[in-house]
């Protein structure tokens, strides 16, 4: 099919503007020609699948991912490194991942409880608290039951050995009555505060670092849907955080 100049320009632009944004509002005057142009909405998928890209199109925005670990744009440790600091070693980041995905499972939940987090938040302490309860539970797991960790491919002593080790509960640095998670990087809200840095930039969610809360936005309930939802390694790790949660739930509740 031979595609006209000015649909190769435009489908362009709107590439280049999905990744520089990542999202995109189908207001956009843009988008609003991709959704009605089935040629320009071609070529736009064809420039993304050139680089292992995918669009996702949803009622409110179109979303550009990753749609394998082999693209060209995915986040690897080490493009993660260059872009955030505070991920300075592999143990950083799968400290990192470990803390995006337990906040990912404490929102990823049923309408009526989106709607909550979505006004309400989650806080910085409720996070830190539940990452360390999954991780202590991992732990225990790991030392009753021979190659948990391996079988499932989490680097348990990594991490353990990170949060235990290099962030310490009680060493919040403060500035005039509040823990100045941007400008520390010595505790373990500072550190809650560079994993989920991406997320934000992303603007999947509101990184409030004065209340030291974290909102999640419609956008990444848009993200959850389309495409985590559809991983099975998404949903097996969701169900062995759940399991973890549960357990420590019960634990406090006897």
């Amino acid at each position: 099919m031979a595609y006209t100049t000015e649909n190769i320009q435009k489908a362009s632009a709107l590439f280049f503007m999905l990744l520089k944004e990542n999202i995109i509002s189908i207001k956009e005057p843009l988008a609003e020609e991709y959704l009605n142009d089935n040629e320009m909405r071609q070529i736009v998928k064809t420039m993304a699948a050139e680089a292992d890209l995918i669009i996702i199109e949803t009622m409110e925005n179109l979303h550009l991912v990753s749609s394998a670990n082999g693209s060209i744009f995915a986040n690897s440790y080490t493009q993660m490194k260059e872009k955030y600091k505070g991920l300075k070693n592999k143990k950083y980041f799968y400290l990192a991942n470990l803390i995006i995905c337990v906040f990912l499972s404490e929102v990823d939940k049923e309408s009526n409880i989106r709607i909550r987090w979505e006004e309400e938040g989650i806080s910085y302490a409720k996070l830190e608290d539940l990452v360390n309860g999954v991780i202590n539970s991992w732990m225990s797991r790991d030392k009753k039951e021979e190659g948990f960790s391996e079988e499932f491919g989490i680097a348990l002593k990594e991490i353990y050995e990170v949060w235990t080790k290099d962030f310490s509960p009680m060493k919040n640095s403060k500035t005039k009555g509040t823990i100045d998670v941007v400008n520390t990087s010595d505790n373990r809200f500072s550190f809650i505060y560079k994993s989920l840095k991406p997320l934000a930039d992303q603007k999947l969610i509101y990184n409030n670092t004065k209340e030291l809360k974290i909102i999640p936005k419609m956008e990444l309930y848009e993200r959850l849907d389309k495409v985590y939802h559809n991983q099975d390694r998404y949903r097996e790790f969701m169900e062995l955080i759940e399991a973890a949660k549960e357990e420590n739930s019960n634990a406090q509740n006897n």
